[in-house]
């Protein structure tokens, strides 16, 4: 089943003044098809849009881009988060893990492309991390993990993370912990 929100509902959940949700809901997403301020028709969300509008306001708030940047990043992002089923309250194959979330131990880092690097128009580019396996050991004095990873590439002629993070100017979204908080607050107050 297929829920919408309303602004006001969203506001409210998500603990976000009403003011700035609407005003991020006009930066990130196309005007409202059943009409527009004096229509009598509230906009309704499902899930897809209003996580771009959260992810969007995410990057303006706590990583300072500007609404274009965030824009943009949005922009660069959609095909693999959809693709990812991350779009999507239910996962790209209709699975819940028992977070109440598909989405395990992603990671989106970002950094400013070279203005000789640029692709596709972006100025970005981005590192997708997912973990597929930890293991610790305890050591004498510490405790040593390793972490087994996926890294998919977007936008960046590197092949691997290791050139990647030469940049000093990498930025990390750390996706499932947003999700996770996200569907958490959703499922909240509906329950």
């Amino acid at each position: 089943m297929i829920y919408y929100y309303t602004n006001r509902e969203l506001s409210k959940k998500l603990e976000i003044n009403l003011a700035r949700w609407k005003r991020w809901s006009r930066s990130f997403l196309p005007p409202d098809p059943l009409g527009g301020m004096q229509s009598g028709y509230a906009r309704q969300y499902i899930f897809k849009d209003l996580f771009k509008v959260y992810l969007g306001g995410y990057l303006l708030t706590q990583l300072k881009l500007s609404v274009m940047q965030s824009r943009q990043v949005l922009t660069d992002l959609s095909p693999w988060l959809k693709k990812n089923g991350i779009l999507d309250l239910n996962g790209a194959d209709g699975t819940v893990t028992e977070m109440g979330a598909p989405w395990g131990g992603y990671r989106i880092y970002f950094r400013p492309l070279s203005a000789a690097g640029a692709k596709n128009g972006s100025d970005f580019c981005y590192l997708v991390r997912k973990t597929v396996r930890i293991r610790s050991e305890e050591m004498a004095t510490c405790l040593q993990l390793t972490e087994t990873v996926e890294e998919t590439i977007i936008n960046a002629d590197a092949m691997d993370g290791s050139i990647f993070f030469r940049n000093p100017d990498v930025r990390l979204i750390n996706l499932s912990p947003l999700l996770a908080l996200l569907v958490e607050k959703l499922r909240r107050q509906q329950q």
